[in-house]
């Protein structure tokens, strides 16, 4: 694999957009009027999944939270970000993944907390603009 980042969002952005399909178009507005007392469950995924194609104020924000998403696995270790992009993406659970990987759960659920740690810390700054 020559380009690892550029195979992980061809990976990513497919993976979206087939579940997008599924999916009805939401405006911005609807998304983020969800319960806006609670940090953990701002509709991020609903978001990233909403039709863009008549909302050019969402189409920014997902190309450029895209684009942080990228940079932001790009920091991570090998190990942390393989076990992200699994459980999160290609949706194996983190059993199969300890399977996988020949390792133990414990240490398969420790990689993927580092993993979202981060991301959270990294991703942050898009979060709170999107809170006005």
């Amino acid at each position: 694999l020559e380009n690892a980042g550029v195979w992980l969002y061809a990976v990513t952005r497919n993976k979206i957009t087939d579940s997008y399909r599924k999916k009805k178009s939401e405006s911005l507005d609807e998304l983020i009027a969800g319960d806006e007392d609670s940090e953990s469950t701002f509709p991020i995924r609903q978001l990233l999944l909403a039709d863009d194609s008549n909302n050019p104020e969402l189409k920014l924000f997902k190309d450029i939270f895209w684009d942080e998403l990228m940079k932001a696995l790009e920091e991570l270790p090998e190990k942390q970000r393989r076990v992200f992009v699994l459980n999160e993406l290609e949706e194996k659970t983190l059993q199969e993944i300890a399977v996988m990987e020949n390792e133990n759960l414990k240490t398969i659920i420790s990689r993927k907390g580092y993993a979202v740690k981060h991301l959270r810390i990294r991703l942050r700054s898009l979060y709170e603009e999107l809170k006005f």
